[in-house]
C-alpha cells in the first residue's frame, strides 16, 4: 500500500488515530525485542503510577504501535507504557513481559512521522515538549520532501504544515524555532522547567549570550521577569546596534573617500612618470630599456593573475 503522507498528517490534525493504524498487523512480542529509537525525545513522567495502573488492569488495554524497519521492530507509539512494563518486569512481574502490539513495515522517514503522530495522540505536552516536537516535525517533513514523499504546492511552507498538525500558528512555531536555535542552555533550562513561557524565552533568545544568561539567572533566583520587559531589552539592543551600524557606515564612507583620493593620487604619480619617459626616452640606455621591458612583462603577468581590466593608456 502506497504511503500517503498528507492522509497521515490529516489524520494527525483531526485526531483520528484509527485512520492511521487500521492497516497495521497484530503481534505479541517480548518487550525487550522492541527497539526504542533516538527519535523519542519527549519527557517521561509518572511511570510508576502508570505501571501500577497496568498491574491492576492485568496488562495493557491498548497495544504498542511499532514500525518494522529492515526486520527490526521499533517503537512508534507507547513509550511510557513500554517503560512501565519494563518497570514491572524488573520488579519481578514476568507475566507482563510479552505485550500486544500492532506493526507495519516502514521506511525510516515513515517511522519518524509515526513516532511524532503517536506522541501527538498519547501525550500531555509541556511547552518544552512542543518545541522539541516542532523541530522533529520540521526535520521529518523536510526529509520527506527530499524523498519526494511530500510535494508542497506553490506558496506552502513546511512551517505551515507543522503549525496545522500541532494546532497552533506559524508565529508560535517560529518562536519555538528561535528558542531551539538561539537560546543559551540556561534559558532552555528555565523554559523546560516552566519558569519561562514561550514568549519570554523567544524574546530572550534574541539577546546576546551574556544577557540571556543574566535573565536566566534572575529567573532561577525567583524573579518574575515579564515577556514585555525582555522585549523592551531586545528593542533597546536593536536600537543600539542600528546606531552603531550607522556610525560604522559613515566611517566606512569617509574611509572609502580617503582611500579613493589616495589611490587617485598614486595613479596620477605613475601616469606622470610614464609621460615623462615618453619625453626623455631617447636618453635611455639599453640596460634601462631592458629594465622597462621586464617591468612591462611583469605588469602583464600580474594583470592576468588578478583578472583585471585595462585602465587606460598614455597614447
Amino acid at each position: 500500500m502506497a504511503f500517503d503522507i498528507k492522509k497521515l498528517m490529516n489524520a494527525a490534525t483531526t485526531g483520528e488515530a484509527g485512520a492511521i493504524e487500521k492497516d497495521f498487523a497484530e503481534i505479541r512480542l517480548d518487550y525487550e525485542k522492541i527497539i526504542v529509537t533516538k527519535h523519542n525525545k519527549y519527557s517521561m513522567d509518572e511511570i510508576e503510577e502508570l505501571a501500577a495502573g497496568i498491574e491492576m488492569a492485568g496488562g495493557l488495554h491498548e497495544p504498542l504501535i511499532l514500525g518494522r524497519i529492515n526486520g527490526e521492530y521499533c517503537l512508534a507509539s507507547g513509550h511510557r507504557r513500554r517503560a512501565a512494563i519494563e518497570m514491572l518486569v524488573q520488579g519481578g512481574a514476568e507475566n507482563f513481559r510479552v505485550v500486544n502490539c500492532r506493526y507495519k513495515d516502514m521506511t525510516e522517514t515513515e517511522f519518524r512521522l509515526h513516532v511524532l503522530i503517536g506522541n501527538a495522540f498519547n501525550r500531555h505536552y509541556t511547552d518544552y515538549d512542543k518545541m522539541i516536537e516542532a523541530e522533529e516535525w520540521k526535520n521529518a517533513l523536510k526529509q520527506a520532501q527530499r524523498e519526494k514523499l511530500l510535494i508542497l504546492e506553490h506558496g506552502e511552507r513546511v512551517r505551515d504544515y507543522v503549525a496545522r498538525i500541532m494546532g497552533t500558528s506559524a508565529a508560535v512555531i517560529g518562536d519555538y524555532n528561535r528558542i531551539n536555535k538561539n537560546a543559551v542552555p540556561e534559558v532552555k533550562e528555565q523554559f523546560e522547567k516552566g519558569e519561562m513561557g514561550v514568549t519570554a524565552a523567544a524574546a530572550a533568545s534574541q539577546l546576546p549570550e551574556s544577557e540571556q544568561k543574566e535573565i536566566a539567572g534572575r529567573v532561577a533566583a525567583g524573579e518574575d521577569i515579564k515577556a514585555q520587559e525582555i522585549r523592551e531589552m531586545v528593542d533597546a539592543k536593536k536600537g543600539e546596534e542600528k546606531e552603531k551600524r550607522s556610525i560604522a557606515e559613515q566611517k566606512a564612507d569617509q574611509m572609502s573617500d580617503t582611500d579613493t583620493n589616495e589611490e587617485e593620487k598614486e595613479n596620477a604619480r605613475r601616469l606622470h612618470a610614464l609621460k615623462m619617459l615618453e619625453k626623455y626616452y631617447i636618453y635611455m640606455s639599453d640596460e634601462e630599456v631592458g629594465i622597462l621591458e621586464r617591468m612591462l612583462e611583469d605588469c602583464k603577468r600580474r594583470k592576468r593573475e588578478y583578472g583585471l581590466d585595462d585602465v587606460g593608456s598614455t597614447v
